[in-house]
């Protein structure tokens, strides 16, 4: 049998093995595997998970590129090597800054509209959202510069800065127009949720409800497919659930201490994901040298797994309790987090990792330009060792770095 007659569900089969790079190859090897990304997507075809990175642009780089790097092993190390170049696609990045990613997509927004786009590279697909300027209502002050008015008080933000400082993370539910995207935003670090199809954003849930004070607030949001809800962590390790529509809240865990919430020499920042249908909370410590060319590296992760209230009793007395415990191993999977949403893959399944470790990217607390340092690498749990991957540079390292996994999805 010749390659070209080989039935499209073998050819399926194959595809699975392959990463996007391979498949690509693929198709040019005779006329009739020539399909174009659009077609694989079509045709079902799923390759082998890769995780790249996505840089910012070098010095005299054309703005309708986007730079990715691949992560590969070399012996025991995590290293990114083979540049991936997608050009000539001004029309969907010009003007406009990720804000992370979802299976193969890329969550975009620009600062004149406002306006959060899904983006695939590879197949050139566009989803486009509703303007956040419905969300935050602006007027202009006298100086030009946009005023938004929150709570009876007021913030005056020049249009350059609102994108970059006052929009924290984009977090989607699906990749198609029925998904549902979540945004954190505002110097309080709320929630709100939209549709593609929807003319505005919505609030989501309100810590004020709780009796919280301003300090706390929603850092990290992940998504449950199986149930369909959203969970929410905020900076003191209280968890909330809703579902789609923001509605049908539920307390998930209360607030708890932090000791090292931002002192003058340590950051803690919070990520919440899901293993097999566990809750985990990832905990990242960041050391804060003051005068320093570098304002922060990560020094520590912690990964507690979240175990529900049970309900003992006996004649004479009954209790119910909720509580986070550590976790020393991932077993086959590892974890991805930054300013993205957090995901996990099997080592097996993507060659290019290492099991039983946290890869983290850039970070920043208030997403000002300065302040956001070169902090890509990996903290391997076996060993407690942490493994920087990109060597911290002193210039500004903007726009921040996001993971971002190829798909023909």
């Amino acid at each position: 049998m010749a390659w070209s007659d080989l039935p499209i569900d073998l050819l399926h089969r194959i595809s699975s093995h392959l990463s996007i790079i391979d498949i690509v190859r693929l198709s040019v090897v005779c006329t009739s595997w020539n399909f174009t990304p659009a077609n694989f997507a079509l045709l079902g075809f799923q390759c082998r998970p890769s995780p790249w990175l996505l840089l910012s642009n070098d010095v005299g780089e054309a703005s309708d590129t986007l730079t990715f790097r691949e992560l590969t092993i070399e012996g025991q190390e995590a290293v990114v090597s083979f540049h991936h170049r997608f050009s000539s696609i001004s029309n969907h990045t010009y003007g406009r800054r990720c804000f992370g990613s979802k299976d193969g997509w890329l969550v975009t927004l620009d600062k004149t509209d406002l306006q959060p786009r899904l983006f695939n590279p590879v197949t050139k697909t566009e989803i486009s959202l509703p303007s956040l300027f419905t969300l935050i209502e602006p007027k202009y002050a006298p100086d030009g510069s946009i005023r938004i008015f929150r709570n009876e008080n007021f913030l005056n933000i020049t249009i350059g800065d609102l994108r970059d400082t006052y929009f924290h993370k984009i977090i989607v539910s699906s990749n198609d127009s029925s998904g549902t995207v979540v945004v954190i935003f505002g110097i309080t670090k709320e929630l709100a949720l939209a549709r593609s199809e929807d003319l505005t954003w919505v609030l989501g849930p309100q810590l004020s409800l709780y009796g919280m004070k301003d300090e706390e607030q929603f850092e990290d949001v992940c998504y449950h497919e199986e149930n369909q809800l959203f969970y929410a962590i905020t900076n003191f390790s209280m968890v909330l659930a809703f579902d789609l529509n923001g509605q049908n809240v539920e307390l998930i865990c209360p607030n708890m201490p932090n000791p090292c919430y931002r002192t003058r020499n340590f950051d803690c920042m919070y990520y919440i994901a899901l293993l097999s249908g566990t809750l985990l909370r990832i905990e990242r410590v960041l050391e804060i040298i003051p005068d320093s060319q570098y304002n922060a590296t990560t020094m520590a992760i912690f990964i507690f797994k979240f175990v529900p209230a049970a309900v003992t009793s006996s004649s004479s007395s009954s209790s119910s309790y909720s509580q986070w415990i550590p976790v020393y191993d991932l077993g086959e999977y590892s974890f991805f987090v930054g300013l993205n949403q957090t995901f996990s893959l099997h080592h097996t399944a993507a060659t290019g990792i290492k099991p039983n470790c946290i890869y983290f990217a850039d970070h920043s607390s208030n997403m000002s330009q300065g302040y956001v340092d070169c902090d890509v690498g990996l903290f391997d749990l076996y060993n407690g060792r942490i493994q920087y991957i990109l060597h911290p540079y002193p210039q500004t390292n903007w726009p921040p770095s996001v993971w971002f996994i190829p798909s023909f999805s």
